[in-house]
């Protein structure tokens, strides 16, 4: 039982080691001359999400200082609930970004967030010294309310506000939605369906959120990157070397190439199934249309299913209420080229 007992010990005491001289390594002085990324945990703070995303961003490409900001008070319910001392830590942040600004002008500054602890980016943003911006903040899987007025966030930077959204994210759509959001706003949460403006929002705040925030919606293609479309899936170290890494070195996020092509694959598939069948299927006669006889599906009599008929033919695959709200349908060419549009 000893040497049991003195091999667990020496073992927990060589991973201190080793996370403590990565914690080193992330802060260490050179790597402050170069620029200062900091990173929060989502609610509880206990997944080791911060390592994971100082990870990416370090095999990324990110040479800058990667700080974590500790904020959780232990509690899951706890941290998503206590907006009072939510904000003090975010006022804390913020003197931590006002003084490194001071004593490192001209450095560039981002905000990384999971989950809960996008709410601290935001108010640490909110509560910046007036004279003081930083470059930009990246939300990941955001439990802000949906229609959480981001104005005076986007305000205060100089590059963009990134949102990465899911709208496979149970955490959101089912937890969230039960115990509402960090910002006690609501229950539907911004990193499930993306962010937009307030209802009663001024042109000028909805041209700035035109122009400085920038929503990045999950899509299939993020599987191969270790990103699932869960809550933690943004965490994942590969997604965030070649998804989020770029964008704190200034590149302009690469999505709309990769979901254009997997939409023109999914219509080539969908051409290729139906010269297939058209090839199976017994001669029609003479009468029919020749459209439908070649297997065009926009030619062919709607189909009855058990939601009742197909729309044009049209393959519809998601249907999901949040909140009691009317379920909406949307058919994987739509989900693939514009995600931002899903409900």
């Amino acid at each position: 039982m000893r040497s049991i007992a003195g091999l667990l010990f020496m073992a927990t005491a060589a991973a201190a080691t080793v996370g403590c001289a990565q914690a080193n390594y992330y802060t260490a002085p050179d790597r402050y001359e170069r620029g200062l990324v900091v990173c929060l945990s989502g609610a509880g703070g206990m997944t080791g999400e911060c390592d994971r995303i100082r990870e990416g961003l370090n095999a990324g490409g990110v040479d800058r200082a990667l700080e974590v900001f500790e904020w959780s008070q232990g509690g899951v319910l706890e941290d998503q609930a206590s907006v009072e001392q939510n904000r003090r830590k975010a006022a804390e942040l913020a003197r931590r970004i006002d003084t490194y600004l001071s004593e490192h002008r001209g450095r560039p500054v981002h905000l990384v967030g999971l989950s809960a602890g996008t709410g601290l980016v935001v108010w640490a943003m909110e509560a910046l010294a007036d004279d003081d911006k930083i470059t930009g903040a990246i939300l990941l899987s955001s439990s802000l309310d949906t229609k959480y007025d981001l104005t005076r966030a986007l305000e205060r930077v100089t590059d963009h506000l990134y949102a990465f959204t899911s709208v496979a994210d149970t955490i959101l759509s089912l937890g969230v939605t039960m115990a509402g959001t960090v910002d006690r706003g609501g229950t539907l949460a911004g990193g499930l369906v993306g962010f937009s403006p307030p209802d009663t929002a001024p042109e000028q705040t909805r041209t700035l959120y035109k122009e400085r925030l920038t929503q990045i919606a999950w899509w299939p293609g993020d599987m191969l990157l270790g990103h699932m479309g869960d809550h933690l899936g943004p965490t994942n170290p590969a997604f965030v070397r070649a998804r989020i890494a770029p964008l704190v070195l200034g590149k302009k996020p690469e999505t709309a190439s990769g979901q254009a092509a997997g939409a023109e694959a999914v219509k080539a598939g969908r051409r290729r199934a139906h010269a297939v069948v058209a090839a199976a299927s017994p001669p029609r006669s003479s009468s029919e249309p020749a459209a439908e006889a070649a297997g065009d599906p926009k030619s062919r009599p709607p189909r009855r299913s058990r939601g009742g008929l197909e729309d044009e033919g049209k393959s519809r695959f998601i249907d999901w209420k949040v909140g009691g709200s009317p379920g909406r349908t949307i058919d994987e060419s739509q989900f693939l080229t514009d995600p931002v549009r899903l409900p």
